[in-house]
């Protein structure tokens, strides 16, 4: 994990030697709309001002996500700092619904699920700014 890494109540966030964006939902976590806007603050903080790619591991979160922080992921303030986002979750069925919830959200910013972490690596090189 490259410095430095900037820890939320709910994530941690860091710029991978690759020059993607990592976050890692810490054990349980859920996110509330300020959590979201915490998130997203910490991606910019790291991004230096260049949209990047970004992984969000969330296979040790617990928690629900909020409405208002689903629809905050899926606007422009996130699309501002995210050129694209892969989203790890724990399981198919998982990916599944997640899948379901995103097409109803239409993220301003391309967004997919996976279940194995090189996919969702390899689909995130297309989008490099």
């Amino acid at each position: 994990m490259a410095e430095p890494v900037i820890t939320t109540s709910t994530t941690r966030h860091w710029l991978r030697d690759d020059g993607f964006l990592q976050s890692q939902a810490l054990d349980g976590a859920g996110q509330s709309l300020a959590d979201a806007r915490e998130s997203v603050a910490a991606y910019a903080s790291l991004c230096g001002g260049q949209r990047r790619p970004l992984l969000v591991d969330l296979r040790a979160a617990g928690g629900p996500m909020d409405r208002a922080a689903r629809e905050y992921y899926a606007g422009t303030e996130l699309a501002a700092v995210v050129s694209a986002a892969a989203l790890l979750v724990s399981s198919p069925v998982g990916r599944v619904i997640g899948t379901f919830f995103l097409r109803i959200a239409q993220p301003a910013t391309p967004i997919r699920l996976f279940t194995d972490e090189q996919e969702a690596l390899d689909w995130l090189e297309r989008f490099r700014e």
